[in-house]
């Protein structure tokens, strides 16, 4: 009887725009859920049965099935939330989460710091990354658990001191050079250069320019009596000597005979515990005209110091956290030091819309999603991360409403046709009567 296949197909329809409705609902309450992707559900008509007609057969349709429920996975806008932790995914991949559920994988970045130290969502589910090789900051590729346990950066004991100034070509030369007894009198010139021993401490070096000859000056690379592993009771004691040698045009022609930066040894007091014998390249900037960085001058002018650098620090605590686009997790130290920590690792599949969702923005691996390739952000075809940002979700709220009176009205129209059918089939055991 056509009249009751009209009744299992309208109740097929209602079926159907059920689950549609059940779908738009989802995707409303989750408007606001980092991470999220639309859904929508997907039908396919069913076939009835065939009947004879004149011109032959003829299918008629039982209705509607929901055929799949697909996740739309396209780019959510990213909001700002000033925690350095919150992270968003721009481009393709997915966060590698290790907790009770086994392995998986999500697009919300909520993550902060456990009691241990672990990074971890929410849910307690630790974030995975690479670990980072201490001596070549590079990440080793080997996956694991994320943890910093606020750790002390270790010092770096000075091992080059660079120097750019001007020394003043209208000082006059001064008789005998530099004398450790009286240095103040016998230089036109001091600059005093922190620099620190292999244990991190900060010491003073203190460097003495005596003018001797025209176009030459004498440096004298001094420690404090008191800082000294041979005091000799002078205020400073001589850890290393040289000549700067000026042309006619006040560039530097060489420095200790040479161009290329002396050695000199500090001895050191190591009452400490420091090694005695630290050995620094003493430049005082490129040889020659043309040549590239901060030069050392003789110019009619007075002497100035342009800049001044050396490669050591103390030991330092971690003051803070700084994600990059590459998902590198920097440590900023209280000694000024960067040091890179882990990096984050992303996950791609060959077919996403087949991961299975298991609540809790969590994703699993399934047949249909094909195994994981897991790499740094900003590699092969994975997106990059996004620090201190959250991915909103791609819920359009107007379109969702949209499609919510769409399947309201289909809903309504299915409830007709059950009325119809009922009507008739009514009207059909009334000529029995």
């Amino acid at each position: 009887m056509t009249l009751t296949n009209a009744l299992f197909s309208s109740v097929s329809g209602l079926a159907a725009s059920s689950t549609a409705i059940s779908v738009i609902g989802d995707n409303i309450a989750n408007a606001n859920t980092p991470g999220f992707k639309e859904k929508r559900a997907e039908f396919a008509a069913v076939l009835g049965q065939n009947i004879t007609v004149g011109s032959g057969f003829a299918q008629v349709g039982a209705g509607a099935r929901t055929n799949d429920i697909g996740t739309i996975f396209s780019q959510g806008t990213f909001e700002q939330t000033g925690r350095a932790t919150d992270l968003g995914i721009e481009g393709r991949g997915f966060f590698v989460l290790e907790g009770d559920s086994g392995r998986t994988y999500s697009r919300a970045g909520i993550f902060g710091f456990d009691s241990n130290g672990f990074l971890v969502d929410p849910g307690q589910s630790r974030v995975q990354g690479f670990g980072v090789d201490p001596v070549t900051g590079q990440p080793n590729g080997a996956l694991g658990d994320i943890q910093v346990n606020l750790p002390l950066s270790p010092p770096q004991a000075t091992s080059s001191i660079e120097l750019a100034m001007n020394l003043s070509s209208d000082e006059t030369a001064i008789p005998g050079g530099f004398d450790p007894t009286d240095p103040f009198a016998s230089s036109q010139a001091q600059e005093t250069v922190p620099i620190f021993d292999s244990l991190g401490t900060r010491r003073e070096a203190t460097i003495f320019f005596t003018k001797t000859a025209a176009d030459t000056w004498q440096y004298n690379v001094t420690l404090p009596d008191a800082q000294s592993g041979a005091p000799t009771g002078d205020p400073f004691v001589v850890q290393g000597t040289g000549d700067l040698v000026f042309d006619s045009s006040g560039q530097l022609l060489s420095i200790a005979g040479g161009t290329a930066p002396p050695t000199v040894t500090l001895n050191l007091d190591a009452s400490n515990g420091a090694q005695p014998l630290q050995d620094i390249t003493f430049s005082m900037g490129p040889i020659g005209a043309g040549a590239a960085g901060d030069p050392t001058t003789s110019f009619a002018t007075e002497t100035a110091t342009n800049a001044q650098l050396q490669d050591g620090f103390a030991p330092g605590q971690l003051a803070s956290l700084e994600i990059d686009e590459n998902g590198r997790l920097n440590g900023v130290f209280t000694n000024g030091n960067t040091q890179s920590l882990a990096q984050i690792g992303l996950a791609n599949f060959g077919n996403v819309e087949g991961l299975t969702e298991i609540g809790g923005s969590q994703l699993a691996e399934s047949i249909s999603s094909g195994p994981p390739i897991i790499a740094a952000a900003n590699t092969g075809n994975l997106g990059s991360i996004r620090s201190s940002s959250l991915e909103k979700s791609n819920v359009d709220l107007a379109q969702q409403f949209v499609n919510l009176i769409v399947s309201q009205r289909s809903f309504q129209a299915n409830t007709r046709t059950v009325s119809v059918a009922n009507e008739l089939l009514a009207n059909l055991v009334n000529l029995g009567q």
